[in-house]
């Protein structure tokens, strides 16, 4: 159960959430085959390791239900915006390390989220929409250690991703997350990584 909670979104995918608008009922949420996930809409592939855990998207719905709670935890208003975010982003994958609730001090994951911005001119890249995404959280119950100020651009694959670097201590442990941000076919499109110590993140890197 630790380790569930712990993964259990950190990630606040709720940017652009007061404009609630549904999404076409042919979205794209891509498929994993033969350790391998493809999305042809976001033009994406990542080969995930064999002996990796790729969540269900039941599973990822139910995780993000417990940690948007967590976010939100008496605050009426950032509940409202956490469910109208519900409409608007996707979780397209999730995977770990290992099994949920294994015996295991931190479960690494990877995570792809994207959400829906075309009533959001104003964000033109990753930069945008992470400096929104960093005043939600510091608005949110979670108390972050570190949330950069300033985001640093990295092209991956020819696309440029900005980053953004948070750590927030939890049961003991101090979890590091990395969020890549671009803008794609009018989504922001978001990876992010998160860690406890140096060899995770080296292993994350990996994927």
């Amino acid at each position: 159960m630790k380790n569930f909670l712990l993964r259990a979104f950190l990630f606040l995918s709720a940017i652009a959430s007061c404009f609630a608008q549904d999404k076409a009922n042919d979205f794209d949420y891509g498929r994993v085959e033969n350790n391998k996930y493809t999305n042809a809409f976001f033009k994406c592939e990542v080969t995930i390791p064999t002996d990796w855990i790729v969540q269900t998207k039941e599973q990822t719905e139910a995780m993000s239900k417990v940690g948007k709670a967590m976010v939100a935890g008496a605050d009426s208003t950032m509940k409202a915006v956490l469910k109208a975010s519900e409409i608007n982003s996707a979780n397209l994958l999730v995977a770990f390390q290992h099994e949920v609730g294994s015996a295991v001090d931190y479960n690494p994951s990877f995570s792809i989220i994207t959400e829906n911005i075309k009533n959001l001119p104003g964000i033109k890249s990753g930069k945008e929409y992470l400096f929104l995404a960093r005043r939600l959280m510091e608005q949110s119950q979670m108390k972050y250690n570190h949330l950069d100020k300033e985001f640093t651009k990295e092209v991956i694959n020819g696309t440029d991703f900005y980053t953004m670097n948070t750590q927030i201590k939890y049961v003991g442990l101090d979890i590091k997350q990395i969020y890549y941000s671009t803008v794609r076919n009018g989504f922001s499109f978001n990876i992010i990584i998160s860690f406890i110590n140096n060899q995770q993140k080296k292993i994350c890197y990996n994927l």
